[in-house]
């Protein structure tokens, strides 16, 4: 035990007293390796970008990369470069390609998909673990989601143990990971459903289909497989991450950058982010969600960097526990636990804005730089009535694309309206389990940690979410979603401006042509019973 708390000072002394100019946390990663899974992901993209482009001392950082829709590994680490979200990066350090290098591997595969010679190369030089690799699709058949969010962080832990010189492991999670049956989570581990290996025992014996038959069951009062197996994995922790330096993040909905390494930078469309997209090109009208619930949503750059500073405070944290364990065993006493830190990373208890404040912010920032590709103007009604929010997707979406796809027929074009909306009520169902209700998520330890950072470490890794203006916020939101979501430049505003009118104009002239259709027909009948 001396032995090794002598290993580890002498490690942590000599990458610290390298960089006298550094901060606590440059310092930390100074000379380390990093393992990180799910780098080709939107988290996963700016934790390595962060790395790079302020934890320059890093020595090595091993991403792990699947082959995916016939592109080899090597093509994809190649192309991973190439997002705008790591231009800054690149400016700043130029030989980023120097410390990067791809693990070939598939969280779906039994030991990661890993070779031999590899794993071994791991165990020999990982210092940091970081595993931000999951499947995030809520509607996830539950085998391919038992393994990669469980069976995966399962070899993870496996192989953590026999690393040499592991400073910390950081596994990110969520924070809906525990919203089953409970208002208030707290920063502790609950009791899983079921554990990991029961679970992969089950999924083994049964085909596909009668998992999906068998998963809605399953599932109780979880709301997806997503959420489900999140729970379940924290659960293998206890179990798996014995003995070893490691904490959880459990960041709530994440959606675009706030400035970091540019603003509005986002490349997915799941939650939050798919509503604004779709209501930005005028597909969705309408949503089904209570105005005055919380939206408990987290700018992607304040979760990297609350990851990023995480592995730190865990390597201090096992320090002093192994400090207090080497007091014990001299009194003759037994050695205690660790305990592995959980941080919610939230903005409903600091800086609380609604489903309301949602819809408004976008809305008006949605007006002001609009899409040139929008076929509606921008509008979004929330309705937290299932039976009124049916009445209007109906009148709203089935109606209008039920027309567009007649005409498209008669002109001899492809009809698409009515499946793309098939598509999109399926996930406003998904999005309406969190839009209609709310939970109390309890941050101590997260605020706890942006106590302990530097002044200059909280400048550099800035997560603390009540400092946020949500109304400065929402304009980078928006902008985002326009240039990386659809694709659409800031220089063609002045074009979507002037359409936008125009489809304002189609929109009032059509209801008032429908006001006025209506009044008729209800003048006709008074004059029938009259």
């Amino acid at each position: 035990m001396l032995a090794d708390i002598a290993t580890m000072d002498k490690f942590d002394s000599n990458s610290q007293s390298t960089a006298p100019n550094l901060s606590d946390i440059q310092s930390f990663y100074n000379g380390t390796t990093v393992f990180l899974t799910g780098a080709t992901g939107f988290v996963g993209n700016l934790i390595l970008e962060k790395l790079i482009r302020t934890c320059s001392g890093v020595k090595k950082i091993y991403v792990l990369i699947r082959e995916k829709k016939g592109k080899t590994t090597e093509e994809r680490f190649k192309e991973l470069f190439n997002d705008p979200v790591f231009a800054v990066m690149k400016k700043e350090q130029p030989d980023y390609l120097e410390k990067i290098t791809a693990v070939i591997g598939d969280c779906s595969l039994p030991n990661l998909g890993i070779q031999e010679q590899y794993r071994n190369i791991l165990k020999n030089e990982v210092n940091i673990i970081i595993h931000s690799a999951a499947t995030v699709r809520f509607d996830e058949h539950l085998r391919k989601a038992v393994n990669i969010n469980i069976i995966a962080l399962q070899d993870m832990l496996k192989m953590s143990q026999e690393m040499r010189d592991l400073k910390a492991f950081v596994h990110i999670s969520t924070a809906y990971s525990n919203c089953a049956g409970r208002k208030v989570v707290d920063e502790v581990f609950y009791e899983p459903p079921i554990s990991g290996d029961n679970l992969f025992q089950l999924m083994n014996s049964l085909d596909d289909d009668y998992i999906s038959r068998i998963t809605p069951s399953m599932l109780k009062e979880w709301p997806n497989t997503y959420a489900m197996t999140k729970a379940i994995a924290e659960g293998e922790i206890a179990v798996h991450g014995k003995g070893i330096p490691i904490g959880v993040i459990r960041p709530s909905m994440i959606v675009a950058t706030d400035n970091e390494p540019v603003p509005g930078w986002i490349n997915n469309i799941y939650g939050p982010t798919g509503v604004v997209a779709a209501t930005g090109i005028g597909l969705m009208r309408c949503m089904c969600a209570d105005p005055d619930q919380v939206a408990d949503i987290i700018p992607g750059d304040f979760v990297s960097n609350a990851v990023v500073a995480s592995a730190w405070d865990i390597h201090n944290q096992w320090k002093e526990h192994k400090n207090t364990n080497c007091r014990v065993e001299a009194d003759g006493l037994n050695e205690k636990q660790f305990v592995p830190p959980i941080y919610n990373i939230v903005s409903s208890n600091s800086n609380q804005v609604t489903w309301r404040d949602y819809s408004v912010y976008n809305r008006k920032y949605g007006c002001h730089v609009p899409s040139v590709k929008a076929i509606y103007p921008f509008m979004l009604r929330l309705s937290k009535n299932k039976y009124e929010y049916t009445i209007l997707c109906f009148l709203l979406h089935i109606v209008p694309a039920f027309i567009v796809d007649s005409i498209a027929k008669l002109t001899g074009r492809k009809p698409q309206l009515m499946e793309g909306y098939k598509k999109m009520h399926k996930f406003s169902e998904v999005i309406a389990y969190f839009a209609l209700q709310s939970w109390t998520f309890h941050d101590n330890n997260t605020k706890s940690l942006i106590k302990k950072l530097s002044k200059l470490d909280q400048s550099l890794f800035r997560f603390d979410i009540s400092e946020l203006n949500w109304n400065e916020y929402f304009k980078k939101h928006v902008e985002g979603i326009r240039l990386y979501i659809l694709k659409d430049p800031i220089d063609t505003v002045p074009e979507a401006l002037r359409r936008n009118t125009k489809l304002y104009m189609i929109h009032y002239t059509l209801m008032s042509f429908l006001v006025a259709l209506l009044m008729i027909i209800v003048y006709g009948l008074f004059l029938l019973f009259v």
